[in-house]
């Protein structure tokens, strides 16, 4: 028998298990420390840099704490793009699911959330505007930006600080002023620092939150962005001032520019092959060399002026030119004259002024072939002779005279000897008066409806529901008045603007209604694309953005280009004020410059470069406002070397701010003020978001943020986000792609109020009922008129204070509706006795009138 077998103890069969195991280990983790100890040498990398801002340079940037630092960044940094990546694309997926998706590329879309405001320990709802939040150093208030697209998030390391940024030739930034800079010198410090953003692709024709992706706007097929010419600029530069200036598109769609036959030859965008008698047929292309009387229609549209303004003239314009296009006139302009507030400068002979001085249409081919324009002395030229729509030949030979007088240069006084009514006279003894009433206890709106202009007012009861739905909810307390076919056939159709009781003093998108959403938005895009100022309005304009944005990379030094502060559409780098004074009749949104900035302190980041577009001519008015804000305020005079102010001819001057304002980061406007609204109007074709517009009356302040339609408020206080929001469809829009939320409830601004005099300290305590509670103004209407308190004392004990004094007008002059107001009331008395414990306590008195408590 052989010997049993032997084995090996269990202890040693496993430790010849384990050990090699062990070792193998050992030998990869020798070579990973060995890798960790020597890789990543390049002095630039991200630890390094890490290393230096930090002042970690113990052992030297190969040593082992580097090296594995450096491993450690470049695996958060790998992780965190990853995070962002995985989180945009889920971004994306939960946007379309939510039809947040606004088209384009991913920075097109909104992202609803929601944050705590550690200020009152609440959460609100707010929808993002593009991609970040911006939170004040010193409160927790969430705000609205639309800057930093495409920004990874380890780019936040670089921390904006008040550091001393220089210029080239040796000025603190804090010493820098614009009215030093030129032309020349401004695009050689952009050009010669790489600090031009790339201009924005002409073929993009959806601007921001106003547009649509275009499977939704066949219109834009064949569109492209417009253009401006600028001299004296390089050609690099004039492609950003351009891609970022121009809100209209030239060329327009293909289907536009054939007035809705998308194929130019009478196919119309219904299928059907008769002309659209709302769509009238272009003129064939015109040369301005052509006789006049071959690029005209002898159906005319006159009308007269508005007596406000400029942007009264300009709201009543729009109204007057959508009509002459729907209805295919040419439209006749007025005689030049002078216009209310648009003073010319000393010395100029030319004292009036004509709407083709600020507005591109006599020049453009494109909009002639659609409106053809003449003068009024062109009209009687071609229809003031016998056969003529106007005849002169009724009239004797001085009255002939004077009326050739006036239509070359008139004025608006019954006295002169070119009273402008005289002309007036004479086209309404010829023309069909257009009766639209927007004064007085009845009211109208203009229907334009196919059916009922073809087949007669008797078909307004065949409307469908859903039109005559939409009918009330644009007219609301207006009555309907259809366009019909006696309107269309008249020679002659004028408007009596100048009278208050046909005054358009209101947006023609609330004026006018198309049952046919195709063709409503078709005469938006008209105003959008050809009521544009002159070149050099927005040349100028362009200049000051760019010299702001220049302004706000020499605050921020952390910033490598402009672009980096600006959003998809390069609006942002500073924000805007418009501060109507002058003679603003509505007292209550003309305040001081105090007032305006406790009013909008929260929708202006720290440091911010700040635009003021005013009529104010004192130049201590914004001291309060300069003493609280800590960025700079800037003013369009400013800006004279710039862009030569001089030369410029100063009833430019308004609407080279409008321009300015428009694109800012944020805008903060006057209510009741049209130029305020246009503003708000141009950031909407800019495709700025909703929520980025505010106005300082704070009643008002957030009616912006809210989707409303004409009817529901003032008709020429404000503008309504129908007039550009998602125009280039072919559909009714009914709300816009941002969503809603509410109001934000302002944590009150600490009242750090300059107290340099009486003056300044009575303002203080006029200030103080926006304090109370983080109610705005408008929740506290009791406070109105009220002071706080005051302590007469050897020391300023006044922060003791919590009562008001006086009180509010309405608490003052309150009267109970139980007191006996007769002037004979017997007075009476209320007596009470002091409580045990040592208190007063009335539970329940009220006190009449001619009453007395007795102690």
């Amino acid at each position: 028998m052989s010997p049993p077998t032997r084995h090996a103890p269990l202890l040693f069969r496993v430790l010849t298990t384990i050990l090699p195991i062990l070792a193998t280990l050992l030998f990869i983790t020798t070579l990973y420390l060995f890798h960790l100890h020597h890789a990543h040498n390049h002095p630039e990398d991200d630890a390094a840099d890490l290393e230096h801002a930090l002042g970690i340079n113990e052992g030297g940037p190969n040593s082992p704490g580097g090296s594995a630092l450096r491993h450690k960044m470049e695996l958060a940094n790998y992780l965190l793009d990853k995070h962002d990546k995985l989180q945009q694309e889920q971004g994306i997926l939960e946007a379309k699911a939510q039809g947040l998706w606004r088209g384009g590329d991913e920075n097109h879309f909104i992202i609803p959330v929601k944050e705590n405001e550690q200020n009152e320990g609440n959460s609100g709802e707010i929808f993002l505007e593009k991609e970040r939040l911006v939170a004040e150093e010193n409160n927790a208030l969430v705000r609205v930006s639309r800057g930093n697209e495409g920004r990874s998030r380890r780019d936040s390391i670089c921390t904006k600080t008040n550091a001393v940024a220089t210029l080239g030739d040796g000025i603190d930034v804090d010493d820098w002023s614009p009215s030093s800079l030129t032309w020349r010198k401004l695009q050689d410090k952009l050009l010669e620092n790489n600090l031009l953003p790339d201009p924005i692709p002409r073929t993009r024709t959806a601007r921001g939150f106003s547009g649509l992706p275009p499977s939704q706007t066949p219109a834009l097929d064949g569109a492209l962005r417009g253009t401006i010419r600028c001299p004296d600029t390089d050609p690099r530069v004039e492609a950003v001032m351009s891609s970022m200036m121009a809100y209209w598109n030239e060329p327009r769609g293909m289907r536009d520019r054939d007035g809705g036959y998308s194929d130019g030859s009478g196919q119309s965008i219904y299928g059907e092959t008769r002309h659209h008698p709302f769509l009238p047929k272009p003129l064939p292309p015109i040369s301005l060399d052509d006789p006049l009387s071959s690029r005209i229609r002898r159906r005319y549209l006159t009308f007269e002026p508005d007596t406000g303004g400029w942007n009264n003239l300009r709201m009543s314009l729009e109204n007057i030119i959508v009509l002459a296009a729907v209805s295919g006139r040419t439209l006749v302009l007025p005689p030049e004259q002078t216009m209310y507030l648009l003073d010319a400068r000393k010395g100029d002979t030319r004292r009036g002024r004509q709407y083709t001085d600020f507005f591109n249409l006599t020049k453009n081919t494109e909009f002639l072939r659609r409106v053809p324009i003449i003068s009024s002395v062109d009209f009687l030229a071609l229809e003031g002779k016998t056969g003529g729509v106007v005849p002169l030949d009724g009239y004797n030979s001085t009255t002939v005279e004077h009326l050739w007088e006036v239509a070359d240069n008139c004025e608006y006084r019954k006295k002169s000897s070119v009273f402008c009514e005289d002309l007036y006279d004479h086209y309404r003894r010829f023309g069909q008066l257009a009766e639209i009433i927007e004064e007085g206890p009845v009211t109208n709106c203009l229907v334009f409806d196919l059916d009922v202009f073809t087949h007669g007012e008797e078909y307004i009861h065949k409307l469908s529901d859903d039109i005559k739905r939409r009918i009330n909810e644009f007219c609301g307390t207006r009555e309907p008045v259809y366009y019909s076919q006696s309107m269309h056939d008249s020679p002659v159709w004028h408007f009596e603007t100048m009278d208050f009781t046909y005054r358009l003093l209101l947006h023609y998108y609330a004026l006018i209604f198309f049952t046919d959403p195709q063709i409503g938005n078709f005469y938006k895009r008209f105003v959008r694309d050809f009521l544009i100022y002159h070149d050099e309005v927005y040349c100028a304009a362009g200049k000051v953005v760019l010299a702001l944005q220049f302004e706000s990379h020499l605050r921020s030094p952390c910033e490598s280009s402009l672009s980096n502060s600006l959003d998809s559409e390069l609006v942002g780098g500073f924000s805007s004020l418009h501060v109507r004074r002058g003679d603003l009749q509505f007292k209550e949104v003309k305040f001081d410059s105090l007032t305006w900035y406790n009013n909008t302190w929260e929708c202006w980041e720290k440091n911010e470069v700040l635009y003021v577009a005013t009529d104010e001519t004192d130049s201590t008015f914004f001291e309060d406002f300069r003493k609280l804000h800590s960025g700079p305020l800037r003013f369009l005079n400013e800006y004279n070397k710039l862009i030569n102010l001089d030369e410029i001819d100063p009833t430019l001057y308004g609407m080279i701010d409008t321009v300015i304002s428009a694109r800012g980061r944020n805008y903060a406007g006057t209510w009741f003020s049209t130029f305020s609204g246009y503003i708000i109007r141009l950031r909407g074709y800019y495709g700025l978001s909703k929520f980025s517009s505010y106005y300082s009356y704070l009643p008002r302040k957030y009616f912006m943020h809210h989707w409303a339609n004409p009817a529901s408020g003032s008709l020429y206080a404000r503008e309504y986000p129908t007039g550009w929001t998602f125009i280039d469809g072919d559909v009714f829009v009914d709300k816009d792609g941002e969503g809603e939320h509410d109001d934000p409830v302002v944590p009150p601004m600490p009242f750090v109020v300059p107290m340099s005099n009486a003056k300044d300290h009575a303002a203080a305590d006029d200030a103080m009922s926006q304090a109370v509670d983080a109610y705005k103004r408008y929740q506290t209407p009791a406070l109105l008129g009220a002071k706080k308190g005051r302590i007469i004392c050897d020391a300023n004990v006044d922060s003791l204070v919590y009562w008001n004094d006086p009180q509010g007008n309405r608490d003052y002059t309150f009267s109970s509706p139980y007191r006996n107001n007769q002037p004979d009331a017997k007075p009476k008395y209320i007596a009470f006795q002091l409580d045990q414990g040592g208190t007063i306590q009335i539970v329940s008195a009220l006190l009449k009138r001619r009453s007395h408590v007795v102690l």
